[in-house]
């Protein structure tokens, strides 16, 4: 992307908050206010509301990981060993909450960790002075903070509500496009593309509301109304797939395709969305069943049914995004349901706990007076980069851009600054280098070397309000830095790095182990988390498709394929089918064999075939297709 106004803009704010947090702690006469300057670059973000949010957690969190330092230092002050493993153990834990969080509210427990490093470590010398140091770090966190938040939402603002709006726009008309594709006699290749990006754009959209309540925009849609929205794009997905997935099975749109015609032509804009499912529930009463054919097509049109319902209802939703007052929600929203990984977290954990105890090693051993910064900088970087699947590329780029501050840093440090008498003047020579920086990190592609080089230069340069350059510190500083960042590389490597295939794999066992769970959950509200939880999951897995083999794809399609069989399972009633469905669970999760199973699962039908209930028919024929996609086709009379 090239760079365009608004990150201009947004380079200009950043500059703007960070001088003026400069400037109010010298005018405070804080000890350190290169920290609210630096603060005002971590926290910036291009949307407005997720610079508010992302302020309110850093302050939150600042404060939390303060608080932890004061009670940790003082009771072991005398105790190196204890005391750095009780530091690197509270950092480690506030990482592994984070990590099981996945919303930015996580950035709340990263902070908390991540700061007590950054405070605790180099106030072992002088553990006295560890509340001092506590209370002038929030403050300083604070200015920053405040400054970053308040010019980000005076000049210029850019809300998230509207950018909402559009990409919910955006995912209903990928939704309708993808419906018009699959519904086709011949469907084009690219469905399975559709597929894969509508899962990972609905997790998006839940990402993005989170942001809503800290937005700057008069009018915010409501938290129920956002999750509505996000449940009828979630239904979406294993409907349409399980509509395409019987087309393939027929083979042919004998007796179904005026019906499929008429949906198509709805997910075009045109037609009358309570007429059509009329006629394709008619359709399906009407409909003669005389084998396995007839009921893979009464169980396409009970889906068309209910996917004419879930687009209409995703079409009024994203439309009252724009005026949130005239779309009334009666049902209490669901509580969205993303996926943790708890081993993956405590493997991070664990990276980040052996990182900063081996700087921790080093500094005693050597009783280096740098090693302080080793430490920290260990706990920083495994702590920023530990939602990655392989976090050793983005930990590499860190130190190559840090190293790249470096020079730039001495350059302005022993060279530049010592000229610099006025505060204006100051702000004239920092301008040059810091504006690039910024409109870079509004680019997402640059962010992750942007953020570095602004954090290595800010921090090398440390303004204080009196002015000392030390060349053996900053070369002593500045190779602790490298030093805690090669540590975190390595046990990260060591511990941590995954590829894209084994995270695919993971989330696929994850997902059959939920299965055991959903037989026992008969609620709208459980089915709503599960189906968040598998889709959230189907989204992840299709954000790594491109990066994984032709196994990893066919544990794309076995998830999306399992996700239709949970929705179909947590729609059955209780009673003759209750321990059907538990078995059929148990089945997905390993833990029953396939083909007494399969003749159970037939022996329902034939009762159900009896019995003419058709609703109950067409569920448990979806049970059969989804469980079994390879088994022969089910044939009346199969009891006898």
């Amino acid at each position: 992307m090239p760079l365009g106004r608004r990150e201009l803009i947004f380079s200009v704010n950043c500059f703007a908050a960070a001088m003026l947090a400069l400037f109010a702690s010298f005018a405070l006469g804080l000890e350190r206010p290169f920290w609210a300057m630096m603060t005002v670059y971590i926290t910036s973000q291009p949307l407005s509301g997720a610079v508010r949010s992302k302020a309110v957690f850093r302050l939150a969190g600042t404060i939390v990981g303060a608080a932890a330092t004061v009670i940790l230092m003082p009771p072991l002050a005398n105790s190196p060993v204890l005391l750095s493993l009780a530091l690197a153990a509270w950092v480690g834990l506030c990482q592994f909450v984070s990590l099981l969080d996945r919303t930015p509210r996580s950035y709340l427990f990263l902070l908390a960790g991540y700061t007590a490093a950054l405070i605790g470590f180099p106030s072992v010398s002088h553990p006295e002075t560890v509340f001092d140091t506590a209370v002038l770090r929030a403050e300083e966190i604070g200015i920053g903070v405040i400054c970053a938040a308040l010019v980000h939402a005076v000049v210029f603002p850019r809300s998230v509500t509207p950018l909402l709006a559009a990409r919910a726009a955006t995912l209903l008309a990928e939704a309708e496009s993808w419906i018009a594709d699959a519904l086709s006699l011949h469907p084009p290749a690219r469905t399975a593309r559709e597929r894969r990006r509508m899962a990972a754009d609905v997790t998006e959209l839940h990402v993005m509301a989170t942001h809503i309540p800290f937005d700057t925009a008069a009018r915010r849609p409501t938290r129920a109304l956002l999750a509505a929205l996000r449940q009828r794009f979630a239904l979406m997905l294993p409907l349409v797939s399980a509509i395409e997935d019987r087309m393939r099975s027929l083979g042919t749109t004998d007796g179904i395709a005026d019906e499929l015609a008429a949906v198509r032509t709805l997910a075009a804009g045109e037609g009358d969305a309570a007429d059509i499912r009329a006629r394709c529930l008619s359709r399906a009463e009407a409909l003669p069943l005389a084998g396995w054919d007839d009921l893979v097509r009464l169980n396409l049109l009970h889906r068309l049914a209910e996917l004419v319902d879930a687009l209409q209802d995703a079409r009024a939703l994203t439309r009252s995004l724009d005026n949130p007052s005239a779309y009334k929600i009666t049902a209490a929203p669901v509580t969205a349901a993303l996926h943790r990984d708890v081993g993956l977290a405590g493997l991070s954990a664990l990276a980040t706990l052996v990182a900063t105890l081996g700087c921790c090693a080093l500094w005693i051993a050597t009783a280096w007076p740098e090693g302080a910064v080793a430490a920290m900088i260990a706990a920083v970087v495994c702590c920023l980069f530990s939602t990655m699947d392989d976090p050793i590329p983005a930990q590499r780029s860190f130190l190559i851009w840090t190293i790249v501050s470096l020079p730039v840093a001495a350059l302005y440090l022993f060279a530049i600054l010592p000229r610099v008498t006025d505060p204006m003047l100051l702000v004239l020579v920092l301008a040059p280098v810091m504006l690039p920086i910024g409109a870079f990190m509004a680019l997402p592609r640059w962010y992750g070397r942007a953020l570095p080089l602004a954090i290595g230069l800010v921090g090398g340069l440390a303004l204080t309000n009196r002015f000392a350059a030390d060349f053996a510190g900053f070369v002593n500083g500045s190779i602790a830095q490298l030093v805690g960042v090669a540590a975190a590389m390595a046990a990260t490597r060591l511990f941590r790095s995954l590829g894209a295939g084994a995270m695919v794999r993971r989330l696929r066992a994850a997902g059959r182990r939920d299965f055991a769970a959903l037989r026992d959950q008969h609620s709208p509200a459980a089915l709503a988390r599960w189906i968040a939880r598998m889709l959230d999951r189907v989204g992840l897995i299709a954000a790594r498709l491109g990066d994984v083999t032709d196994d990893g794809r066919d544990e794309a399609a076995a998830t999306l394929r399992e996700l239709r069989l949970g929705v179909t399972l947590a729609q059955l009633e209780d009673g003759a089918t209750g321990s059907l469905r538990a078995d059929i669970a148990a089945h997905v999760a390993g833990r029953r064999d396939a083909a007494p199973l399969l003749a159970r699962l037939d022996d329902a039908i034939d009762t159900a075939w009896r019995d003419h209930a058709r609703p109950l028919l067409a569920a448990l024929t979806g049970l059969r297709r989804n469980a079994f996609p390879d088994a022969a086709a089910w044939v009346p009379g199969h009891a006898a």
